[in-house]
């Protein structure tokens, strides 16, 4: 995963190639000049729509492609097509019209001095905004959920110690061991930003590349921290309880459509900001699970979920 972020791409990678039903594709395979000739191709324009390679993206490009079909639009579905790297000059180059991304991430990829800015939407919003006008771009609304690193624990260490917030593991931190991808070390939102924004120093730090593997070791107490990603489902499905970052280490990561503004219309707008208030981490969690768990196809998955909240 490209964002400003950490966790296990190779599960979802592989989770995305294994059954989404989604056909790989690449972002380099896009142009200008091919979505010209799609928008092109018949009286009402079609809304060329992308993701890139992970599971949650492929599934809200979906819902995306279908609230807007439902709305009367035509739209031509690129979802898995690479790495933010990729998948954002397609959108600036006016081969993409229309992809989900992560609001803090965003505007640190595209502005890094924005640190501070990215953990606020109130401040967020704004300066990614005028980060996007020059490429012809801007955002829509966000949705309530959110996707980032977070920190959980399981159900007895936090009753054990009290734990709420990443502030009240200060007083035990020295007694516990952190268990995180292996570049957590170096990484400004992993142990730097922990140490930095709320003075954690672990007894010791475990390196575990997979999440499988970092949610066996969180249940069998090898470690007693854990980082996850906050909507892929881990958390949920485990009972474990994660920890507020009541000092705002992590950018505003709320899901956002980025959009062309020459696509930009009061129809379409309405459509996704109408699907996206009804978006929460809770409701990502499940359609995460779906598709990671239960192997649905994302198509089905996003069918179902919009029909169940009256969208479709």
């Amino acid at each position: 995963m490209s964002r400003p972020k950490m966790l296990m791409a190779t599960i979802a990678l592989m989770t995305v190639g294994a059954f989404c039903g989604v056909p790989a594709a690449s972002a380099s395979s896009l142009s200008a000049s091919t979505a010209a000739a799609t928008h092109a191709s018949g009286s009402t324009p079609t809304i060329v729509i992308g993701s890139t390679n992970f599971t949650e993206q492929v599934i809200v490009a979906t819902l995306y492609s279908d609230v807007l079909q439902h709305a009367g639009y035509k739209t031509d579905l690129r979802a898995n097509l690479g790495t933010r790297e990729e998948v954002e000059p397609a959108l600036a180059h006016g081969a993409l019209d229309l992809y989900p991304e992560y609001a803090g991430s965003l505007l640190v990829y595209l502005k890094p001095q924005d640190t501070a800015q990215a953990t606020q939407l109130s401040t967020d919003l704004p300066a990614l905004k005028q980060a996007l006008a020059a490429q012809g771009a801007t955002v829509l609304n966000p949705a309530p959920a959110v996707d980032v690193n977070v920190f959980a624990v399981t159900k007895k260490t936090a009753a054990e110690y009290h734990l709420t917030t990443l502030s009240s593991l200060k007083p035990v931190a020295s007694k516990l061991i952190l268990g995180a991808p292996t570049e957590c070390p170096t990484y400004a939102y992993c142990l730097i930003g922990l140490k930095r924004v709320y003075g954690l120093e672990f007894k010791s730090f475990s390196g575990i590349e997979s999440e499988p593997t970092l949610a066996a070791y969180l249940t069998a107490g090898r470690v007693q921290v854990a980082e996850f990603f906050s909507s892929d489902g881990t958390i949920l499905s485990n009972g474990f309880v994660q920890l507020i970052d009541n000092k705002h280490l992590q950018p505003a990561d709320h899901l956002i459509p980025i959009i062309r503004k020459s696509v930009d219309t009061a129809g379409v707008a309405k459509a996704l900001n109408t699907m996206d208030a009804k978006l929460t981490t809770e409701e990502l969690e499940h359609l995460n699970i779906d598709v990671n768990v239960d192997h649905q196809v994302p198509a089905t998955v996003a069918s179902n979920w919009l029909k169940s909240e009256g969208l479709t």
